[in-house]
């Protein structure tokens, strides 16, 4: 069962400071969220040394680009951080020239341990050959559960664009399982 990530919010005073160059008050911002980034890149690569590596260069990614952060209410210092790690992962998969596998996606309810339904099997291998993008945007929203104006943020496109993207991933999926 997935277990969702804990609601955090980072001080922005700890934000300023780490952004003037106080490796201390980063060191402090690694400690609220290395846990939950090294969560999310594990689910989304099922690889131990793989998300220790890549929480590595999330954190190497926010220390260098931190100066360019810009705090805006719209948006949080969490989505960006997890934006640098989604974008690390993708950057992943692209360089291996692996695609994003069903099994590469965070679970409902252990599909993997209990094939109840053969078309389960389907499911997973018709995910497996739509295109990256619409995995992605299929994963946030109905794995995830990630709402749309959340899932814009992290994939840097419009509500609208979303939205579309979805109905597009969600047909090629039809195709895929029809054939």
């Amino acid at each position: 069962m997935l277990i969702p990530p804990a609601r955090i919010e980072t001080p922005r005073e700890l934000i300023d400071q780490a952004r003037k160059g106080d490796a201390k008050a980063f060191g402090t911002i690694y400690e609220l969220w290395v846990d939950n980034i090294y969560r999310f890149v594990y689910l989304k690569t099922k690889d131990e040394d793989v998300a220790e590596d890549l929480t590595a260069e999330v954190f190497l990614k926010a220390w260098k680009g931190l100066k360019t952060y810009q705090p805006r209410a719209e948006v949080k210092f969490s989505t960006w951080l997890f934006a640098i790690a989604r974008n690390a992962v993708v950057d992943y998969y692209r360089t291996t020239r692996q695609s994003l596998s069903f099994e590469n996606l965070p679970e409902i309810a252990d599909l993997n341990e209990v094939d109840l339904y053969p078309e389960q099997t389907n499911l997973k291998e018709a995910l497996s050959r739509i295109k990256p993008e619409y995995q992605q945007v299929l994963t946030l929203r109905y794995l995830d559960d990630v709402p749309i104006p959340k899932t814009s943020q992290i994939m840097k496109k419009k509500e609208g664009n979303i939205r579309a993207l979805t109905n597009r991933a969600l047909a090629a999926l039809k195709k895929e399982l029809k054939s």
